[in-house]
């Protein structure tokens, strides 16, 4: 709360000692700087506290500033208070540095995000989300394991009846994940392409691009894409998903970024929700795994908009 000086409170996990400091952290007229402060508001919604009043994310407001760059603290200290933020040291002076630096960096960014005319989106919009996503990460998503179960049970035949399909084509067994096989059974023995692209490491091309190209006139790269898209299926969600569920709460918890991706866009991590596919039939029914609650109501009150 002053530059140059900070304080560190151990509480030991312990809610009772946490709640001694709800007052501030709920006082509407306290403004509360941090980096990348969802993390606090989350930690602190699952003690019961519910972070009011201004806040100031010194992350997100680099992430205006300067999207495309690191945001990384030791690196802002670096660059806006020409400080080098100390890498060992105990544990209670490194958090004390920490909150101390995040404090004086908060002054330079804040007249910085002024300066660009940014600082009405910076709390217009990107604070107040901040709340939002640290409720959406605490609601989590319920899935059905059952649907999932289902769904891996019938991917893996979908991949054994594909599989036999493409090796009947290609007249011999292979393994259709190793680009170096797969090139070789597509322009060594069947010769799809004459000029054909290689890696550095001098495999043939088998990406998506390489064979979307060949998919119009040949059904064993057709096969081949969709072998791919039903094992990307099973192995990224289908079969990751449940392993993923909360043993607290049955419900998977995604953690979403708001200063990841340049353009923007959310980013959704651990799982990444936003790339199950929904152009697909095979993509809609994991999407399809999702359960909302009884009569469309949320826990604990309106979900946000």
């Amino acid at each position: 709360f002053s530059t140059g000086e900070a304080w560190r409170v151990i509480v030991n996990n312990s809610k009772e000692a946490v709640n001694d400091f709800k007052e501030p952290f709920q006082n509407e007229k306290i403004k509360k700087a941090g980096h990348n402060i969802k993390s606090a508001v989350l930690t602190l919604k699952k003690y019961g506290i519910e972070v009011k009043g201004p806040l100031f994310d010194t992350m997100l407001a680099h992430y205006l500033i300067e999207p495309e760059a690191s945001h990384d603290l030791g690196i802002l200290c670096n660059q806006y208070l020409n400080y080098q933020l100390q890498p060992d040291g105990d544990e209670t002076n490194r958090l004390c540095e920490r909150a101390d630096q995040t404090l004086q960096l908060k002054q330079k960014l804040h007249k910085e995000l002024e300066h660009r005319h940014h600082s009405l989106l910076m709390r217009d919009v990107e604070m107040p989300l901040v709340g939002v996503l640290a409720a959406m990460e605490c609601e989590g998503v319920k899935v059905d394991e059952g649907v999932l179960k289902k769904m891996s049970d019938s991917l893996r035949a979908d991949l054994e009846k594909i599989q036999k399909i493409i090796f009947g084509i290609a007249g011999t067994e292979f393994n259709i994940g190793s680009p170096k096989q797969l090139g070789e059974v597509l322009f060594d023995k069947m010769k799809l392409q004459d000029k054909t692209k290689k890696t550095k490491t001098g495999q043939y091309a088998t990406g998506e691009d390489v064979l979307q190209k060949l998919a119009g006139d040949h059904e064993i790269v057709r096969k081949i894409l969709e072998f791919r898209e039903y094992e990307k299926l099973r192995s990224t969600y289908v079969d990751a998903l449940p392993k993923m569920i909360s043993k607290t709460d049955g419900r998977i918890h995604s953690d979403f970024r708001q200063a990841v991706a340049a353009t923007g866009r959310l980013s959704s991590n651990n799982p990444n929700l936003q790339n199950i596919p929904i152009r697909t039939e095979k993509g809609r029914q994991v999407r399809g795994a999702g359960q909302a609650e009884a009569g469309g109501a949320a826990r604990g009150g309106d979900r946000p908009r």
